[in-house]
């Protein structure tokens, strides 16, 4: 599943962290977690605040590994089955473009400051 990320704002750390939160869009976001993230980073410990305009939604690198998996091993079973696997092949795929778009809105979308 996709996974919000966000940098450290440390100069000496500057490296990406992740909240494990499920909301579709930031309107949801904001009712779950406020306006604000007030987290340590991870790597250096830092207490900082992030608006949550600077989360990004990313899709997961097993995503993309769990779907081409899937895509191969369904090919294969209806590839000696007999049957035509064009359509196993590509729902997979479907699943990982439609993971790709709800990033893209998720992150098009801004809360405004005030």
């Amino acid at each position: 599943m996709p996974q919000l990320s966000y940098y450290c704002k440390s100069t000496s750390c500057e490296r990406k962290n992740y909240l494990k939160v499920k909301s579709n869009n930031r309107f949801e976001l904001q009712q779950e977690i406020g306006n604000e993230v007030k987290r340590n980073g991870f790597f250096c410990g830092t207490y900082a605040v992030t608006h949550i305009n600077r989360l990004h939604l990313e899709i997961g690198k097993w995503v993309m590994v769990m779907t081409l998996i899937t895509c191969v091993i369904l090919s294969a079973l209806l590839f000696i089955v007999g049957w035509i696997s064009t359509v196993t092949f590509t729902i997979p795929i479907w699943f990982y473009f439609d993971q790709q778009k709800r990033a893209n809105l998720f992150n098009k979308t801004m809360i405004s400051r005030h």
